[in-house]
């Protein structure tokens, strides 16, 4: 029965991530080239509040890492680089990180997202 809550754990988290980082990848693709995109990884804060809540901690501060990571590279110029030439979309990028991983902690239900463990029944 442990083994079995340990994956039902495991999938919940991935496919929180999953979603979320199909949700970046489409925010890329619909903002790139844009004068909007530069506000991207503010709005996206909203999905990880979102993931974090429905799918644990680990979902939103995955979604925030891979998240950052396809802004980076496919939203801002130069495209295909980590080189971020905004001053505006970097800051925005690094609190996407920085509150992202802290409203991923802050907006979960930490009693759900510990892995399950045996207790000890008293006698």
């Amino acid at each position: 029965m442990a083994t079995e809550q340990r994956r039902l754990y495991s999938v919940r988290w991935l496919f929180g991530a999953s979603i979320s980082v199909t949700i970046a990848a489409l925010m890329t693709l619909l903002l790139r080239g844009t004068q909007r995109s530069v506000l991207a990884p503010i709005v996206f804060l909203l999905v990880i509040i979102l993931c974090a809540k429905y799918f644990g901690v680990i979902a939103g501060m995955l979604g925030s890492i891979f998240a950052a990571v396809l802004f980076a590279l496919y939203l801002f110029e130069p495209f295909g680089s980590f080189q971020v030439h905004d001053r505006q979309a970097l800051s925005n990028l690094g609190l996407l990180l920085f509150a992202g991983i802290a409203l991923s902690y802050a907006n979960s239900d930490r009693d759900e997202d510990r892995e399950p463990r045996h207790r000890v029944k008293p006698h």
